[in-house]
């Protein structure tokens, strides 16, 4: 039985951890044996199957100076330790700072490691993860690109030194209650920078002026949380915006929502996008992001090429006047369940390694 070796920064709520835990359930189904490698011990969010061995560090990152001076050399030795423990057939690792961290634990070793990047191609990291990249990526035996702008981008950067695949963000196995579609608007991440959810709020002013019966329900948490709730009561929209927090399963939300707005500026693939596609509902998103690979615009989904609250807000107001268009927008947009299958998706990367 070949066996795979999943290195995973852990398995708390992330979209890396997201990813790696949904092929290792269908790495299981399809007969491989799956061992599980977590750089940060903590609390599961993920459950993986019985059969998958878990494998954490006895050690924890914190924010003190001597932690973060000791941290990453310990986790290197543990990474190389693990890795030849298991004496796995390959090695499959996510992260724009874990993929060079896991090669150069393993390097000299006989391991085949593919990796993956999971951000915007051209995201400016600060040193050294571009030179760590640099230097070793090349020593991957394969790279897994998530987009064809992501492509595009790395052979730019390594030409034919690198053997990279595009292959997608695996849906998984979501189930949505049979619900009413209320007026809601939608917006599900984290609060943080990244992911703008300020742009949102400040459209909503000009949405609600002429519908006021519509909501905006927001659910995540992060470091954004406060500042926008501080904003929401400066623009004066309380009433009409509503805060839910962590939400653990947002099959609900999808299926009672009418409208989801992803406003990232920055995903390497957005897993919201194809979730809220996969139930149906009509998505905003701006050109920021790797849409191409997901996305047709006007046919499955609204792309915006400038982000301008005014503009998002005429885009929303657009679908809510539109009834009979956000229903053929969310018919086409359900049609990712089968592109983006988790078995299909585990197929190809089965594949790529050669297994």
């Amino acid at each position: 039985m070949p066996k795979i070796c999943i290195i995973s920064p852990s398995l708390k709520l992330g979209g890396i951890e997201r990813a790696l835990t949904v092929l290792a359930k269908q790495f299981v189904e399809k007969g491989f044996q799956v061992d599980f490698v977590c750089c940060l011990a903590g609390e599961h969010f993920y459950v993986l199957p019985g059969s998958v061995a878990i494998h954490e560090p006895d050690f924890r990152r914190t924010s003190s100076f001597l932690n973060k001076l000791f941290y990453y050399p310990r986790l290197l030795v543990y990474i190389r330790l693990k890795v030849k423990d298991i004496n796995p057939d390959r090695v499959l690792v996510f992260g724009d700072w874990f993929s060079p961290v896991t090669l150069l634990a393993l390097l000299g070793t006989k391991y085949p490691v593919y990796i993956s990047d999971r951000t915007i191609p051209d995201y400016k990291f600060k040193f050294p993860i571009p030179q760590l990249k640099k230097w070793l990526y090349p020593k991957s035996k394969g790279f897994i690109a998530q987009t064809q702008r992501a492509k595009d981008f790395k052979e730019t950067l390594f030409g034919n030194k690198l053997n990279i695949k595009i292959i997608p963000n695996a849906l998984p196995d979501l189930k949505f209650p049979e619900a009413n579609r209320e007026k809601f608007i939608l917006y599900a991440g984290r609060f943080a920078w990244e992911k703008d959810p300020e742009i949102i709020i400040r459209s909503m002013p000009k949405v609600f002026e002429v519908f006021p019966d519509w909501k905006l329900v927001m659910a995540g948490s992060g470091p954004l949380l406060e500042s926008m709730r501080n904003l929401v009561k400066e623009l004066n929209l309380e009433e009409n915006v509503l805060f839910l927090g962590k939400v653990n399963k947002v099959e609900r939300l999808f299926a009672k929502s009418s409208i989801l707005v992803l406003p990232s500026v920055v995903e390497g693939f957005p897993n919201t996008l194809i979730e809220g596609m996969s139930a149906c509902l009509p998505c905003i998103c701006f050109s920021d992001i790797p849409y191409e690979d997901i996305v047709t615009p006007g046919l499955d989904g609204v792309v915006l090429d400038r982000r301008d609250p005014e503009l998002l807000a005429d885009s929303i107001i657009t679908l809510i006047n539109k009834s009979e268009l956000r229903k053929d927008l969310g018919k086409e947009a359900s049609k990712v369940k089968e592109r983006f299958s988790a078995s299909t998706i585990a197929d190809h990367v089965i594949s790529f390694m050669k297994l």
